[in-house]
């Protein structure tokens, strides 16, 4: 038997609601349903809650996240571990771009500040 929405958002530390909408949109399905028709889910649904808790903290997003988990359903772990290398090398750099614009504008503020704009 499976756990409730309520139940697996609390123990993986999301909001019912976000819950709610993964199964919506298919990152995870509840194959089960009680006898009240409340949403059941497994131990790998919590897993893949989990995953995508974390992937999200990690700046990734529902896309990328769908094609890792489409990856690992297909038993291609091969795939996963690159794959999610690779998003994370293009989240550093997307950072690292950021960084430099953000840089570049506070020394036109301080240089505007100080009356040499």
């Amino acid at each position: 038997m499976g756990i409730t929405v309520k139940e697996v958002a609390e123990r993986v530390g999301l909001p019912s609601r976000t819950v709610r909408y993964y199964d919506r949109i298919g990152l995870v399905c509840a194959d089960q349903r009680s006898t009240a028709g409340y949403r059941l889910y497994s131990a790998e649904d919590e897993g893949k809650l989990r995953f995508i808790r974390q992937a999200k903290g990690l700046g990734l997003s529902l896309e990328e996240l769908r094609g890792l988990m489409a990856a690992a359903e297909r038993g291609c772990c091969g795939e996963v571990l690159p794959e999610l290398q690779r998003l994370l090398e293009d989240k550093v750099e997307e950072i690292d771009a950021r960084i430099a614009e953000l840089s570049a504008f506070r020394e036109r503020l301080v240089a505007y500040g100080a009356g040499k704009g």
